[in-house]
């Protein structure tokens, strides 16, 4: 089965797939960890949480890959016999063609992808996008709260001055020297304003 967890920024999405991996693992079932290459947060293989679980992934994808082919090539190279379970981090960086690789997999595997479902613009990911549309299964973790103590559903890009920004690129990983931008959750009405909460900008 193809399942999609999502949620917006601050809802621990990494840390419950890092949780959830770890007993499968304790289970004695096979897993493999997978994350798209844009994330480069914490380095090219790490699969990382705020609040501080991490992981090396097994495979990192590239936007090109197929992923029937690299856990093909995984499944050759990992003891413990037939693969069974799989884990997406930062599935809305998949593309489309990717997520129907999955759904086709999905058959003879358990696939859990975790991610973002709309950007800071409130527009699909190409990922999440295509996870909607072909995934059997959905879950929203709506444990983030927006500054007011609403639940927060968008995910927002502000500046260092705590500016809501609602202009550029679509991808642009924060943390970065030359991306000093960072992500929050707001409710609706907070992001439709551009009020977040952060310098006195209420």
């Amino acid at each position: 089965m193809l399942r999609f967890y999502f949620g917006v920024m601050g809802s621990s999405k990494t840390a419950m797939l890092l949780m959830q991996r770890h007993n499968y693992i304790q289970q004695g079932y096979n897993c493999a960890l997978i994350k798209p290459s844009v994330d480069t947060r914490k380095g090219a293989d790490i699969v990382y949480s705020r609040v501080g679980l991490q992981a090396h992934a097994d495979i990192v994808l590239e936007p090109d890959h197929s992923v029937r082919e690299q856990l093909l090539w995984f499944e050759t190279r990992k003891p413990g016999g037939t693969l069974q379970h799989v884990f997406v981090d930062e599935a809305q960086f998949l593309t489309e063609a990717q997520v129907i690789e999955l759904a086709e997999m999905a058959g003879s595997l358990e696939i859990h992808c975790y991610g973002l479902k709309t950007d800071f613009r409130g527009d699909f990911f190409p990922g999440s996008g295509a996870l909607l549309r072909f995934a059997a299964f959905f879950q929203e973790l709506d444990q983030s709260l927006c500054w007011c103590g609403a639940k927060a559903t968008m995910n927002t890009r502000v500046d260092q001055a705590g500016n809501v920004l609602k202009e550029g690129a679509q991808v642009l990983i924060d943390g970065g020297e030359a991306a000093p931008i960072r992500y929050i959750g707001l409710c609706y009405q907070h992001w439709l304003h551009g009020k977040s909460g952060i310098n006195g900008n209420v």
